[in-house]
């Protein structure tokens, strides 16, 4: 199995992001970070939303999901796959 799979199977079994439901516009804009600015700007800027009561559910999995693609050699690499991952598949992967 490839490391994308093995990520995806990861996130797809994780207690702590099972039944989220994330805002489309929140992955969005964190795709869009990561993608141009990196792991570390995308993570500054879900931290700095952790006070927005329509948000705080999705800060902490989102946070963790950030943690395991930068494991994935081919995300950090390819940050638009990162990107396309959030504002694609996300929703796929835990439902």
């Amino acid at each position: 199995m490839g490391e994308l799979a093995i990520f995806m199977d990861r996130i797809r079994n994780d207690p702590r992001v099972a039944k989220i439901r994330f805002s489309s516009s929140f992955l969005e804009d964190v795709g869009n970070i990561l993608d141009r600015r990196g792991f570390d700007e995308a993570r500054l800027y879900i931290w700095g939303l952790r006070e927005r009561r329509d948000l705080e559910r999705q800060v902490l999995p989102l946070l963790l999901i950030l943690g395991e693609m930068e494991k994935v050699r081919k995300i950090e690499e390819e940050r638009a796959i990162g990107k396309y991952i959030l504002k694609n598949k996300l929703g796929l992967l835990i439902e």
